[in-house]
């Protein structure tokens, strides 16, 4: 059985994903001293601009004052992701395949202990139950259940890298 806050939180995915052209990254209801705020984080393949986060808002903020879902005053914030985003859906890892990503590995040691690792890698290839990453020295393969939390790490296009070398170089 549904709670009030998974039951809105499904309200309002189906609604986004019925109503606009966008993916639900995630859609968070959350309580800050007195107030609610309902987050939704909207994504595409071509990724999501302001102007679609206000079409989104608008439009949304609409259906919530209509069907009247949340009791309480709240506050409305729709946006992307971002760019280093956190790697939370199959898509988003089939999306960031040959991308640099920050991982964070959690295993348990022969002692009992968890440990954690951390390192910068790309990823090369996903399934539901593995990843292979590239490391600066291997070609790691490792069960994705290992995996912890898996964030984006943006790089700077090669072009834009090279023509701030040359204009430091010349300046």
């Amino acid at each position: 059985m549904e709670n009030e806050t998974e039951r809105i939180i499904n309200d309002v995915r189906k609604f986004v994903e019925n109503s606009f052209p966008y993916e639900i990254y995630d859609v968070t209801l959350k309580k800050l001293g007195k107030k609610k705020v309902l987050e939704v984080f909207i994504d595409s393949p071509g990724g999501v601009t302001v102007d679609d986060c206000e079409k989104v808002s608008r439009g949304l903020s609409d259906y919530l004052d209509e069907v009247d879902i949340i009791p309480d005053a709240f506050t409305l914030e729709v946006s992307s992701p971002g760019i280093e985003r956190i790697l939370k859906r199959r898509v988003d890892y089939e999306r960031h395949i040959g991308k640099l990503v920050k991982w964070t590995l959690q295993s348990e040691g022969t002692d009992g202990k968890v440990r954690n690792e951390v390192f910068e890698a790309r990823l090369q290839e996903f399934t539901p139950e593995s990843i292979k990453v590239q490391t600066e020295k291997e070609l790691r393969e490792l069960p994705l259940s290992s995996v912890k939390e898996a964030q984006a790490i943006f790089e700077f296009p090669e072009e834009l890298s090279a023509n701030k070398r040359r204009r430091k170089k010349n300046g």
